[in-house]
């Protein structure tokens, strides 16, 4: 099920020749909170000059722009900070209901443009609702054909987000989305440092920014060897590498989560808030995690290839790290590794010298392991932290000399000493 933030752009462009006007100027105080602003040195120098009107909702409100000069716009609802090599008029009305923070227009084009925005607490006309959603629409039209580029960044406000959405999202997987007249369309995205949603693009249409990969859930029945029902949370179609993944996982209700490039299952007698990051080049079938917990637990996964900076490489491993980190003591876990034997042969390793070894500050210390008819290799501990699966040499006894064995040898000078014994008694000379 998706949760959108529904924030949607709809252009009109139009050419204007020659236009000149002067830019309203004003400092004030009110309105909504606003992120720093930044200078875009390619498009202008300078801070973005003001237009202050946060005593009022836009109505046909009519602003000038000078090109290459950034410019920001701050209504009683609505904070927009334009940035485009060209001149350009807009044309902006909004609806009470519309609660925007921060949005920025980076436009590059040839042209001087005519911009009518027209932002809405409800979805544009004949295009479906999110079915989760605040319900902030931007709906433009545009008869523009001139070449274009632009810059889309929204701020992620993740306090005012969650209260308008009810709940929390995570952030990792909000992407920008434009109406391709069927449906919503994702383009790809990127959250930067100072908190914007940033999206390029080459036309402005209907946008709207998504949560992509709330996953399907299903139930797998009764797999082999599982004896509850299986939630499985499956991200592989977004391709998506978990980067401080959450969720909440219920007590007793085993969860198999698929990514692009491993997988996870998780069990926990209790409740279980789980962490999980994964660096982009660690791919693993599957980590195994049984917990067994007194109490609710926090528990960050760290899987990577990367070797920690607190840990020696292991001589002969699988090339993978687990930092598992809880944040209470727990009574037992169960450790499992689904095993690729073609990886294993690849890496000149023998699948039945595999066992899991934890680092406990001065080395690689090996555990009892178990390696299953499904290739998974098990580890029951008390601890955890950071686990790899390393190979241990057979130890063989060390060889006894060639010759005689000793009992036989002590048996054969017997016989020996028995015959001269008897010969002698016979009077028999040797």
């Amino acid at each position: 099920m998706k949760r959108i933030l529904t924030t949607v752009l709809l252009v009109t462009l139009t050419i204007i020749a020659n236009f000149q006007a002067p830019l309203i100027q004003a400092a004030g105080t009110g309105g909504m909170p606003m992120p720093e602003l930044y200078d875009w040195a390619e498009l202008g120098q300078g801070l973005a000059h003001r237009v202050n009107r946060t005593d009022l909702v836009p109505s046909n409100f009519r602003n000038n722009y000078t090109g290459g000069t950034p410019q920001l716009l701050q209504f009683r609802n609505m904070v927009m900070e334009v940035n485009c090599t060209r001149n350009m008029t807009m044309n902006i009305t909004s609806e009470d209901d519309v609660n925007m923070p921060y949005l920025a227009m980076n436009i590059k084009t040839e042209r001087n443009m005519h911009m009518t925005i027209n932002a809405k607490a409800s979805p544009p006309e004949n295009i479906p609702g999110p079915a989760q959603g605040i319900n902030q629409y931007m709906q433009i039209e545009t008869n523009s054909t001139g070449p274009m580029n632009a810059t889309l960044r929204y701020y992620m406000n993740q306090t005012q987000l969650e209260l308008e959405l009810g709940s929390g999202f995570n952030m990792s997987r909000m992407t920008w989305c434009y109406w391709n007249e069927t449906d919503w369309e994702p383009v790809q995205s990127r959250l930067t440092a100072d908190g914007f949603l940033e999206v390029n693009t080459t036309h402005f249409s209907v946008w709207t920014i998504v949560e992509q990969g709330q996953p399907e859930e299903t139930g797998s029945g009764e797999p082999q060897g599982e004896p509850q029902r299986v939630k499985t949370m499956n991200y592989t179609y977004t391709d998506m590498v978990p980067q401080g993944f959450t969720h909440q996982v219920e007590s007793k209700q085993a969860t198999m989560f698929q990514f692009q490039n491993t997988g996870l299952y998780m069990n926990c007698t209790n409740s279980l808030q789980l962490e999980v990051s994964a660096e982009n080049q660690y791919n693993q079938k599957a980590l195994r995690l049984e917990v067994d917990s007194g109490e609710a637990l926090k528990l960050q996964v760290q899987l990577r290839e990367s070797k920690p900076t607190d840990v020696d490489e292991p001589g002969k491993y699988m090339g993978f790290y687990c930092e598992i980190e809880p944040n209470a003591t727990i009574t037992q876990a169960r450790l499992g590794m689904e095993i690729d034997p073609a990886q294993v042969q690849a890496m000149n390793m023998e699948m039945e010298q595999l066992t899991w070894a934890y680092w406990n500050g001065e080395n690689w210390e090996p555990v009892d392991s178990t390696l299953t008819d499904e290739d998974v290799l098990e580890a029951d501990t008390d601890h955890f932290s950071t686990w790899a699966i390393i190979q241990v040499e057979e130890t063989t006894e060390p060889e006894t000399s060639t010759g005689i064995p000793m009992p036989t040898a002590f048996i054969a000078i017997g016989i020996a000493v028995a015959l001269m014994l008897r010969k002698d008694s016979l009077g028999i000379s040797s």
